[in-house]
């Protein structure tokens, strides 16, 4: 039961990942819900000795689970409770202390609470309940009013995001390529005077940099004549190992010369990766309809001079790293001043999917304290302030540019220093849980 109730949610949540790979989609809808028939496992089996501890119990399952959900390869944490909640940035700043697995865990306590008022209504435990969701609900109100209320300081960026809105099944045509770059460097050029960092979508050259130099040179030619640093979505390979190709962004200087790059390190299972292919090397012919891109290892911290005489570092996250708080958490303990999240959510089409991967970035900005410049190649494209609240956003699917002025931050935030220690204790908690439950199934 829940697997299949698992099953049905992750339908239901995702079902425009087929509009790209229907295969992928199959594989994902097949794998995702075994997580929720764990859940359900475990609830199961607690329940049998006490109803109440199962519910009292199930946040901290509920939480560990995520936590494991989000591992390695097939880390898929879209679905998170937390997410749910990205639409009331007030209700989720002391995300900059627990993390979104702490406010996972919140949200399930508060459920929790509704069922034992919702059982027995006049009851002392549905009371106890009232009283415990009021000050969970109350606690993290005020703390977000009071937060919030700190003015946001820091070194000024004039940062430009391009939306180009090429259609991604046309812009891979070999005649379409050139007027692909021509737009490009339209709508960089327009940025000049406006920006000292222009922000282009993921794989927007529509070309591996290294092997078509006459197009990238087109990308380098604006960046030169508008006087900015470019970030620019593209493609590459290691020359050592044709093999390994990967998801990039590199760091274009006013003068037209590469000053980093950064490969993107979480990979999308069965879209942009089979799991474990580089292990495994047979698993990149099986084919989901995506990519057999290889993951990137380095941490990039991109630098540039924003105003003379001011360095300012910065990291990127590409699609849907974006998910992945830990990701985040390591970019601005290096040293990363803001973040920026490139994409092409264009293969999604008019539907939820390029809205809900946009949230993401809600969540990351809180728990960071920093801002977020978000470049999507059909939209959504976003400024997000270190509050989480969307102070710029653009449509799906209209050709445009935005300006505005963000800021380098550097304060750290107690979720920098701990990490995801909620996710992790829940999943510590899980594990002997586990084999306690496996044994009681062999004695049943």
């Amino acid at each position: 039961a829940g697997y299949i109730w698992a099953f049905v949610a992750t339908g239901a949540t995702l079902w425009w990942i087929t509009k790209p790979t229907i295969p992928g989609f199959i594989a994902i809808l097949f794998y995702l819900p075994i997580f929720g028939a764990l859940y359900a496992w475990l609830h199961y089996k607690i329940s049998f000795r006490s109803e109440t501890l199962a519910i009292v119990l199930s946040p901290i399952i509920l939480v560990g689970i995520e936590y494991l959900r989000s591992f390695g390869k097939l880390g898929f944490p879209w679905m998170n409770l937390s997410y749910t909640q990205t639409c009331y940035p007030v209700l989720i700043q002391f995300a900059d202390i627990v993390g979104n697995y702490g406010v996972s865990l919140w949200v399930a306590a508060i459920n929790s609470c509704l069922y034992f008022i919702i059982r027995k209504p006049l009851s002392k435990g549905a009371i106890f309940s009232a009283i415990v969701l009021l000050a969970l609900f109350l606690t993290a109100f005020l703390y977000g009013k009071s937060r919030m209320r700190k003015p946001i300081e820091g070194v000024p960026v004039d940062v430009g995001v391009i939306q180009s809105n090429i259609d991604p099944y046309k812009k891979w045509a070999g005649d379409f390529k050139r007027i692909n770059a021509k737009l490009h460097a339209d709508m960089i050029k327009a940025a000049s005077g406006h920006a000292a960092l222009v922000i282009a979508p993921e794989t927007a050259t529509a070309c591996y940099h290294k092997l078509a130099p006459s197009i990238f040179s087109v990308f380098k030619s604006a960046t030169v004549e508008a006087g900015v640093y470019l970030l620019v979505g593209t493609l590459d390979f290691d020359p050592e190992k044709r093999e390994n190709y990967f998801n990039s962004a590199i760091l274009i200087s006013p003068d037209g010369k590469i000053i980093g790059n950064y490969y993107k390190i979480q990979l999308v299972p069965f879209g942009e990766q089979v799991p474990f292919q580089d292990r495994y090397p047979f698993l990149r012919k099986i084919n989901f309809g995506g990519s057999h891109f290889s993951a990137g290892k380095e941490y990039t911290l991109f630098k540039f001079e924003p105003s003379e005489g001011r360095i300012v570092d910065f990291s990127a996250m590409i699609c849907y790293e974006s998910a992945f708080s830990w990701l985040a958490r390591r970019f601005r303990n290096k040293g990363a001043d803001f973040l920026v999240n490139i994409t092409n959510d264009g293969w999604f089409g008019k539907t939820p999917g390029p809205y809900q991967h946009a949230m993401f970035n809600v969540m990351r900005a809180i728990e960071n304290r920093v801002w977020i410049v978000r470049s999507a190649n059909t939209g959504v494209s976003m400024i997000v302030d270190p509050y989480g609240r969307v102070v710029r956003q653009t449509r799906l699917f209209e050709r445009c540019m935005l300006f505005f002025t963000i800021n380098a931050t550097y304060e750290k935030t107690v979720y920098d220093r701990i990490g995801d220690i909620f996710g992790f204790v829940g999943f510590m908690f899980c594990v002997p849980l586990s084999f306690w439950a496996a044994f009681q199934k062999r004695n049943a």
